[in-house]
């Protein structure tokens, strides 16, 4: 179906044959009808998606809080809460509202901090170590951190140093790499 101003002649230039093409005039809901992806693409209403591929039609209203971003109506967190879904929820720290760990910001209003493990009779950790850096983003996935150089050089748990490239190896000082780490650059 094509979108036409006249009645005449289709947006998209294509020669019309009565019994073959169907030509819808101008109205307020003709991007719901259009299938012509030229036509749909060179006239796209404002306050529509222009498309992108085939996969666009029936055409989509835009985002209103959005405008100009490429976002469909109802697809974001403003237009429908349910859209918002926190990879860390339900939280162990006791929040009952998932917008506080609402990834579209920068900074939530609640930070997840794992759990720690036991230390051995060695005083490392039995399950093998994490860096702190990587503790927090596997706790938080998404979220932004702003820590410190020494996060990625000692564990979360057991505080012992730990390979500043892989993050999870336990190494005997602090800034030095892994011997399979070590290998790998080699």
């Amino acid at each position: 179906m094509h979108i036409s101003e006249d009645g005449l002649t289709t947006v998209c230039g294509s020669v019309i044959r009565p019994d073959r093409a169907r030509i819808l005039h101008e109205t307020t809901s003709w991007a719901g009808h259009v299938n012509c992806y030229n036509c749909a693409y060179r006239h796209t209403p404002p306050g529509y998606l222009a498309p992108c591929s085939s996969k666009d039609f029936p055409l989509r209203r835009e985002c209103p809080n959005h405008p100009g971003r490429g976002l469909a109506a109802d697809s974001c967190h403003m237009c429908d809460p349910s859209t918002l879904r926190p990879q860390n929820w339900p939280c162990p720290n006791g929040c009952t509202n998932p917008l506080d760990h609402n990834p579209m910001h920068r900074y939530t209003k609640c930070t997840v901090s794992p759990d720690r493990r036991e230390a051995g009779p060695t005083g490392r950790c039995l399950d093998g170590c994490e860096s702190t850096a990587r503790a927090m983003h596997r706790a938080n996935p998404g979220l932004y951190f702003d820590l410190a150089d020494s996060a990625s050089m000692f564990c979360y748990h057991c505080g012992t140093p730990v390979c500043v490239s892989c993050q999870q190896q336990a190494v005997d000082s602090s800034c030095t790499v892994c011997s399979q780490c070590g290998n790998e650059t080699l």
